[in-house]
């Protein structure tokens, strides 16, 4: 069985056909890289040729070029080679080297296992992305001026990206909790709790810089987690103009604070009577449509009983893909086999709480290259049969991870914990479940360069204090993060 993870593998090529980086070397300035690698001083044995950077065997790389004065150099290290030579051996402030990495989950497919580990290892962070990570013995000595962090055996994995939210509310709905986790029914529950209601009243009865206040903290926390990254969408409004408005706030909320926030515009439902329909669906289109571009990332549509039809769902998505907007399926109360063919006909790639599905429709979703989005809190606080995710591993759909964080049916902020529940609940192992808190979720968000460590991913990193990632799902509620950084920068230190 090939994982799926396998499907994502970064080739050389793939590199030097889409690195412009790389046209500074091939137009002129080669000879420039070839004089770095002799200002390293880097043995070559004419026997075996050796790069010249970072010590790797000719028979250990897919393509290793001779240069003057028996240099050589690999493929990978050609663009490591130019910025060095751009930037004239200056590293910019803020650069480092983290060391003595006991355990380095790097997701990339060129290292062992599911998480492509490492050990012993080191990242160079150059101007906020990953110049090169790899063994510790093997950093080039070009980077050798940098400062360096010692890790002290730790271990490093990209920062968690939380695939699904509802981050954008106010207010709290625990009575309702405590109500349904006493037998009531979830809509006796709302109604004797306030329900939505309460949660737009809450919403709406703040100004925007209060609004943006309760939506910093909430991020802070979800930073001390280790989350870097976080996917936002309201559905708590009164309007979607009103949707359109949170979402504002939000963009200014991402600019001033750490946390990256990717945001969907959703679509719950239309108005009930049948002759309004019709003309929400085409205020949507010509009117509201092309105002997301610039406040939102992605629109996704929620289709079945209570809200949009199938049909309608189709419209809107192919409305929103032709204005270049990405497009989500939220699954709801349509039946399986509808979503999946809703996502197949509309070109939508993401399927957000996609956990039950049955072997055939999950061999389509992985050959149509969409990716699941679980929400395993969810699954349990709703007191769902738990899914056994196999079938859409096996499937090679990638599956990411999110909190799913919002009032109800409960507020989780906390991405470990939905981590821990995908291993104990749903089958996942533990190296997969972190994939899918990083490169899963970042696939899902079509985030290209991040969710991975290696020369050109953003620099978002998570050391724990512990010997392997598998503590994330082993200490549930504990606290085993040591630090966070966004884009090579410190921003929870312990």
């Amino acid at each position: 069985m090939t994982p799926p993870w396998s499907i994502y593998r970064a080739r050389s090529t793939d590199i030097e056909a889409n690195d412009n980086r790389v046209a500074d070397v091939r137009g002129g300035s080669i000879e420039n890289a070839w004089l770095l690698s002799l200002w390293c001083h880097a043995p070559v044995v004419m026997a075996i040729r050796v790069c010249s950077f970072c010590g790797l065997r000719e028979d250990e790389v897919e393509t290793l070029v001779e240069g003057p004065r028996r240099t050589a150099i690999c493929a990978v290290c050609v663009d490591l080679a130019a910025d060095l030579v751009k930037e004239r051996l200056t590293p910019a402030g803020g650069d480092l080297i983290l060391d003595n990495i006991g355990t380095l989950a790097t997701n990339d497919p060129r290292f062992a296992g599911v998480l492509g580990v490492v050990t012993d290892a080191a990242v160079a962070i150059r101007r906020g992305r990953i110049a090169w990570s790899g063994p510790s013995e093997r950093i080039p000595q070009g980077l050798d001026a940098l400062a360096r962090l010692d890790c002290e055996g730790r271990t490093v994995l990209p920062g968690l990206i939380d695939a699904h939210t509802h981050l954008l509310f106010a207010g709290e709905r625990s009575r309702e909790f405590s109500l349904r986790m006493v037998g009531i029914p979830e809509t006796e529950a709302a109604l004797r709790a306030g329900g939505a209601e309460s949660t737009v009243a809450a919403t709406h009865s703040l100004d925007a810089d209060e609004f943006a206040d309760v939506l910093s903290a909430r991020l802070e926390r979800m930073l001390e987690n280790g989350t870097t990254t976080v996917e936002a969408s309201a559905g708590y409004c009164i309007d979607y103009d009103a949707e359109l408005d949170l979402l504002e706030i939000a963009g200014m909320v991402h600019r001033r604070q750490p946390v990256d926030l990717v945001r969907t515009f959703d679509i719950v439902d239309l108005p009930l009577l049948p002759a309004d329909r019709p003309e929400t669906l085409q205020h949507l289109v010509a009117s509201v449509f092309p105002e997301i571009g610039d406040i939102a990332d992605a629109v996704r549509v929620s289709c079945g009983k209570g809200s949009l039809s199938v049909f309608e769902a189709h419209q809107l998505l192919q409305a929103a893909a032709a204005l270049g907007l990405r497009t989500r399926i939220h699954s709801g109360p349509a039946a399986p086999g509808e979503l999946q063919q809703l996502a197949l006909d509309s070109g939508a790639r993401v399927i957000d709480h996609c956990a039950n599905m049955d072997h055939a429709r999950a061999v389509a979703l992985g050959e149509a290259g969409a990716a699941a989005v679980v929400t395993p809190t969810t699954v349990l606080a709703n007191r769902e049969e738990n899914p056994n995710l196999h079938q859409l591993v096996d499937a090679g759909v990638p599956i990411a991870l999110g909190t799913d964080c919002s009032p109800a049916p409960l507020m989780v902020e906390s991405l470990p914990l939905a981590i821990s529940l995908a291993v104990l609940e749903m089958g996942l192992t533990p190296d997969q479940a972190v994939w899918s808190a990083t490169r899963g979720s970042a696939i899902a968000l079509d985030l290209r360069d991040k969710g991975w460590i290696g020369h050109g991913a953003i620099a978002d990193l998570l050391i724990l204090d512990a010997d392997s990632p598998s503590h994330i799902a082993y200490q549930p509620g504990s606290d085993v993060v040591w630090k966070v950084f966004k884009q090579g920068v410190p921003v929870v230190s312990r």
